[in-house]
């Protein structure tokens, strides 16, 4: 990752744990336990997705053709590079503040070269070749809850707040031959790589909560949202079962959908789905 994109990464990071601190600290209600003092959670985990994307680069250095790449869903925990991801809560009385990072170093030759872009309306040329992609990616997601239930058997939090995605994405192809465009003197260089980012700010609104059975210590966890801005559309899904050993500690399995559709980016479309499995500390 270049100097500037990790800089980027770090600014948010920064900016996020220093929300998340102010909101710890600020006067007010927020919980709905007995004591009325602060609670929190940290939850670290493992996620298994697979990844469906569509990018739109730019031209390369010595083409005229911009090179639209179609990502297929993959399984890319055995490409996995490097992986850290977490989820963060506050809660006091029935107000909660929430953030959650993931951040993923993935690469895979499985990928298509379906088309180059030449700038003329129907104009594009098929292609139909495999690539290498490296991506980076850092998603978070943070804001606050307000407990809109509290029973027995169904907590469930009324949630709002921002979704931010940024994604590198190194793309190196090797084809037979240089790809002749519709024009005069428009081609695409039959090697080359492009290394490219792209990132979105979106506001986002959901449900968050717990429904519980038989004694207390099963218990499904579900969480979804839905949300728009620097995209289109985006949506997260995320239901499982989980089981409680003691009151500070949780382990849960499950399965969680993140997506982003956007027009005219870099970044056109991203999916991320897989089962999931993490442990939760409350203290």
């Amino acid at each position: 990752m270049g100097v500037t994109a990790f800089q980027r990464v770090r600014t948010v990071v920064i900016a996020v744990t220093w929300a998340c601190l102010l909101a710890a600290s600020a006067p007010g209600t927020i919980a709905a336990d007995d004591s009325g003092g602060w609670h929190f959670t940290l939850q670290p985990y493992l996620w298994a997705p697979t990844i469906e994307m569509d990018l739109k680069l730019a031209a390369p250095n010595g083409s005229t053709g911009e090179p639209e790449i179609e990502i297929e869903p993959d399984d890319y925990l055995e490409n996995l590079d490097l992986a850290l991801i977490v989820t963060a809560m506050a809660r006091k009385g029935k107000w909660s503040f929430t953030t959650d990072f993931i951040f993923m170093e993935v690469s895979s030759e499985e990928n298509q070269l379906k088309s180059i872009d030449f700038g003329v309306p129907e104009a594009s040329t098929s292609v139909g070749a495999d690539v290498d992609v490296d991506v980076t990616s850092f998603i978070t997601t943070f804001g606050a809850g307000y407990q809109a239930i509290d029973g027995p058997r169904l907590k469930m939090d009324l949630v709002a707040g921002l979704r931010y995605l940024w994604m590198e994405q190194d793309v190196d192809w090797d084809l037979e031959a240089d790809i002749d465009g519709p024009g005069t003197g428009q081609f695409f260089t039959r090697s080359g790589s492009v290394t490219e980012d792209g990132d979105a700010w979106n506001g986002v609104g959901g449900v968050r909560g717990e429904i519980f059975l038989g004694s207390g210590n099963w218990f499904i966890p579900f969480y979804a949202d839905i949300g728009t801005g620097d995209s289109d559309l985006t949506w997260s899904l995320f239901g499982g079962i989980g089981y409680s050993f003691m009151d500070w500690f949780d382990v849960m399995i499950g399965y969680r959908h993140m997506e982003w559709d956007n027009d005219d980016e870099v970044i056109q479309k991203v999916r991320l789905s897989g089962p999931l499995m993490g442990a939760r500390f409350n203290f």
